[in-house]
């Protein structure tokens, strides 16, 4: 396990009034005490510390050693902004955390604030995409050994979103030994020509197109663009609330040190999650599901397009070593239901699946 510094550690209050699935509670302010710790993890590359954020009840006596669970993020929002949204209600990690667990996020290399590769301060032309499964599966193993040093644990649970959720899948398979449940929520899985085409060779889209440069600019119209595409307009205000999306995109602009350096303002994202991204989409998974022998839960919302129906179906399937597994769908929600009205319905949802 590589060494680490701590950088801050805060106390606070959660909200006196909590929904315990179908009633609400009043509990006292000493009970729903949270402490947070916030720490930078050298990676296992040179150079690379790695962001990691601990959430759990301040009075605790006890961590469980299956309560111990791990966010991993995908592109482009960093874990500790999207599964920890500081706005009441919104954050996965403290939802979890009042449970009993004992909750991680891990901003993988070149996102939030984990180190950004060298080459992202170069021309984006001058390099290949940078930071692709290679690398992830290093800074998460990092991020895993040390939280098992940390709380005397051999596995810890592991929720990856979106390319995250197929990366967490691809270190299951690596790891198997390190991981106790495995959640893949909106992961990107199967054929998928629209994406092949979005991120492939213009000559050949079953190429990936690797000229796309180490990194990209993202700026925020476009991030909200790409959920605006995924609800029926008269839905958007139905299925969201603007506080929420302002929130977010706020947040994730917040994360990235250089934003506010270009005109108009926008995050730098590197390019390697698109390459897996294409891969998987042309046919070519990162990982075998037939590898995985932990019990796992697949999530998905019902206007999901990065894994459709059919695909989720074939993955529950193609899942035959796990000791058990799980298919939820969350009605009436995108890609992003976890940021959407619905978001509830994904929390408990996967808190049974953890509990069970």
């Amino acid at each position: 396990m590589g060494h680490w510094s701590r950088i801050v550690v805060t106390w606070w209050t959660a909200a006196a009034v909590i929904a315990v699935g179908a009633s609400a509670v009043v509990a006292t302010d000493q009970e729903n005490a949270i402490v947070k710790e916030e720490f930078l993890v050298q990676g296992r590359d040179h150079g690379i510390k790695l962001f990691v954020r601990e959430k759990r009840l301040a009075n605790l006596p006890k961590i469980s050693r299956d309560n111990v669970v791990l966010f991993v993020h995908g592109v482009s929002s960093p874990a500790s902004v999207i599964f920890d949204l500081a706005l009441p209600g919104y954050s996965w990690v403290e939802y979890v955390a009042e449970r009993g667990f004992d909750a991680f996020t891990l901003d993988i290399r070149g996102f939030g604030r984990s180190t950004r590769p060298p080459e992202m301060k170069e021309p984006r032309d001058q390099n290949l995409p940078l930071v692709r499964a290679d690398q992830v599966m290093r800074d998460i193993d990092a991020a895993v050994d040390y939280i098992r040093s940390k709380r005397k644990v051999d596995r810890v649970n592991m929720i990856g979103f979106s390319i995250g959720a197929s990366w967490c899948a691809l270190y299951t398979t690596l790891h198997p030994d390190k991981v106790n449940k495995l959640v893949m929520y909106g992961a990107v899985y199967g054929k998928n020509p629209a994406f092949v085409k979005a991120f492939g060779d213009p000559a050949n889209p079953d190429r990936p197109y690797y000229e796309m440069g180490g990194y990209r600019y993202v700026p925020r119209r476009e991030m909200l663009d790409r959920w605006d595409g995924w609800i029926k307009p008269e839905l958007r205000d139905v299925w969201r609330e603007k506080e929420v999306i302002d929130t977010w995109i706020d947040s994730v602009f917040a994360s990235d040190p250089t934003a506010k350096q270009r005109s108009p303002e926008s995050i730098q994202v590197p390019n390697g999650p698109y390459i897996d991204w294409h891969e998987i989409h042309a046919g070519r998974s990162l990982f075998d599901p037939a590898k995985i022998k932990v019990p796992t839960m697949i999530v998905r919302g019902s206007a999901e397009e990065l894994i459709s129906s059919d695909a989720a179906d074939e993955l529950l399937q193609k899942l035959s070593s796990a000791p058990y597994k799980r298919r939820i769908d969350i009605g009436d929600s995108t890609h992003y239901t976890l940021l959407e009205k619905n978001h509830l319905q994904l929390y408990r949802g996967v808190q049974a699946f953890l509990e069970e």
